[in-house]
């Protein structure tokens, strides 16, 4: 009997050990606003983006965290970032911002919850809706029109005079 209790309390001590560093890898919402610069640089992101034409795009809501060790962002071996030390990338790589809506630079484009989206996304497939019978030309068209355009926090030098966002 004695046994089994201590057994009981070791297994829920690692249960909740296992809950608890499981939940300190979940990016947590960043309380602090976005900065000027950081508006100034995700507005420039999608003006670069849209170019110079008013274009359609559907921006997540929600930044991502910015994840050095991703191969998508290719942190450790970036040409560009030699001899940059990136200031926050602790903090960013473990958070995410909600957008404002001034992040928009053209009137075509919105902010969309990424999760509903992501379901647009993926039910306007091309390779679904081409069995279907839909056109190849229309489903790529119709699956570039529900894309969903993501990008991640920005790390930034100490002096503010290089950031990084993906």
């Amino acid at each position: 009997m004695k046994n089994s209790i201590i057994s009981a309390l070791f297994i829920t001590f690692m249960l909740s050990c296992t809950s608890t560093s499981a939940m300190s890898d979940k990016p947590v919402k960043a309380t602090s606003p976005l900065s000027a610069d950081e508006v100034s640089i995700y507005s420039a992101v999608l003006r670069q983006y849209g170019g110079d034409k008013n274009t359609a795009l559907n921006v997540s809501q929600m930044t991502y965290p910015l994840d050095p060790s991703s191969p998508m962002s290719d942190l450790q071996g970036a040409e560009c970032l030699k001899g940059i030390h990136l200031e926050n990338i602790a903090v960013v790589s473990h958070s995410f911002h909600e957008l404002p809506p001034d992040v928009l630079p053209g009137k075509e484009m919105k902010l969309v919850d990424p999760q509903r989206q992501s379901k647009i996304v993926h039910s306007n497939d091309p390779s679904k809706t081409i069995r279907k019978g839909k056109p190849v030309k229309d489903a790529v068209e119709s699956a570039f029109s529900t894309a969903l355009f993501s990008m991640s926090e920005i790390a930034f030098d100490k002096e503010h005079r290089f950031a990084v966002v993906s």
